[in-house]
């Protein structure tokens, strides 16, 4: 069963305005994570330390994707997309 993928309202703001060719990468990165039985075993997913433990990140290009897994509702709630150094803050 695929999972579920969820923006929140920053994510999708942030989403909406990149470029048509990155929205695109996204999408199929996040559509292809949420096809996994398990997405912490895609080759871009790490799990974050510190003060963000409760998260993982998905690395594409210069952009990282900040997720919660969520197992209860097998939902990937995306909570930030951002450039790399910008993204944790």
């Amino acid at each position: 069963m695929p999972w579920q993928v969820r923006l929140s309202s920053t994510a999708e703001k942030y989403y909406t305005r990149l470029a048509a060719r990155r929205r695109e990468r996204i999408k199929n990165e996040l559509k292809s994570l949420s096809n996994l039985e398990n997405p912490l075993e895609h080759k871009s997913v790490k799990r974050l330390t510190g003060d963000l433990k409760e998260f993982c990140r998905l690395r594409i290009g210069k952009y990282r994707i900040v997720f919660a897994i969520l197992e209860e509702t097998h939902t990937i709630a995306v909570v930030n997309i951002a450039p790399r150094g910008d993204v944790y803050k």
